[in-house]
């Protein structure tokens, strides 16, 4: 792991991040950023809804 992290460049090439930023994205990374951001965003913010949905009913029933 510390081989892989010294690999890591500390500098950012402002020439290798324009030239990134002008590639276009492929088909695939649509669903897959959205896809990402789902199970990322949205499952853990339903998950603690339900829980505490949960507890106010195991609390006041």
């Amino acid at each position: 792991m510390r081989k892989a992290w010294k690999k890591i460049p500390r500098e950012i090439n402002p020439e290798k991040e324009e030239q990134l930023r002008q590639e276009p994205l492929e088909k695939g990374d649509v669903p897959a950023m959205l896809l990402a951001a789902f199970v990322s965003l949205f499952l853990p913010v339903l998950a603690m809804v339900l829980a505490l949905a949960g507890v106010c009913c195991l609390l006041f029933m």
